[in-house]
């Protein structure tokens, strides 16, 4: 399959997305017992949080997170690209964008210092009812147009056919809301998504098999149903016509172990729908273009 317009390999090794979980390795992939607090995460990842400008956007790689502040965007950069992004000034947002671009950051810095935390800021507004779904809607839409921009000689399509997507929520998984949200936004984004709730491993399989998906997303709430989230992420990698299916994972387990992202094979993992969207987008533009 021929690669149009797609990241060169230089690009897809800077980001160095973590490979998925091999069927044989599941079952040495035993969750650890629930703790009454969070083991802290003791690396690179910390630096990140203290200097409070950390997206809720796992990437699975951790070489680039150690940048110091002044080699990243600036949080008045985030915020600025935000509140232009859910404006009536679409050309400003791009502006804005293309100025911090200039600076010449790394694809991986744009995403995870720019773009992703720009679409978490989003989220907080929401979340202050400072901005409504609409604009939210509008806000992430134009950061995945301008995510389109990376890597890319021309900005891709709004109405991209490839924007399929698979939401997943486990058996025994009742805390689905934020699967709902991040579906319901990826379709005001214009993907097309499917739900599915409650079903085992082979159906969620059957699904990627069927039909062609782009993206798939694996909510877990708690940390000891880890395993059977990795047995559904191998199980539709197995089955899926896509040969470069993204998987990306969400829910409480995740926001309070970001370590596990790369055990249950994901490729990155979002903790609110704006974050998610944006992932979800990523994901699909390192695939290459179908013919």
């Amino acid at each position: 399959m021929a690669v149009e317009g797609g990241y060169s390999s230089s690009q897809i090794d800077d980001l160095c997305f973590h490979p998925s979980v091999s069927s044989a390795s599941l079952e040495a992939l035993r969750p650890p017992p629930l703790r009454a607090k969070p083991l802290p995460l003791r690396s690179r990842l910390e630096d990140v949080v203290e200097v409070e400008i950390a997206p809720r956007l796992v990437l699975l790689h951790n070489d680039y997170l150690a940048l110091p502040p002044d080699r990243r965007p600036s949080r008045n950069d985030i915020e600025t690209l935000a509140k232009l992004a859910i404006g009536a000034d679409e050309a400003a947002a791009v502006a804005h964008f293309e100025s911090i671009r200039a600076q010449e950051h790394s694809l991986p810095t744009l995403l995870t210092f720019f773009l992703a935390p720009a679409a978490e800021h989003l989220g907080e507004l929401w979340s202050q009812d400072l901005c409504d779904f609409f604009e939210v809607t509008l806000g992430v839409g134009r950061l995945q147009a301008l995510m389109d921009r990376l890597g890319f000689s021309e900005v891709a399509p709004r109405a991209d056919s490839r924007r399929r997507a698979v939401m997943i929520a486990p058996p025994g998984e009742t805390h689905n809301f934020g699967l709902r949200m991040v579906a319901g936004l990826l379709e005001a984004t214009r993907w097309r998504v499917t739900v599915e709730e409650g079903r085992p491993a082979e159906e969620n399989a059957r699904t990627v098999a069927e039909e062609w998906i782009g993206v798939v997303g694996v909510t877990v709430s708690v940390v000891s149903r880890l395993e059977l989230a990795a047995r559904t992420i191998a199980a539709v990698r197995s089955a899926s016509i896509n040969p470069h299916l993204g998987v990306m994972v969400g829910g409480s387990a995740f926001s309070e172990h970001p370590e596990f992202v790369a055990q249950v094979g994901a490729d990155g993992a979002g903790f609110d729908a704006p974050t998610a969207t944006v992932l979800a987008s990523h994901l699909l533009t390192r695939q290459p273009r179908r013919r």
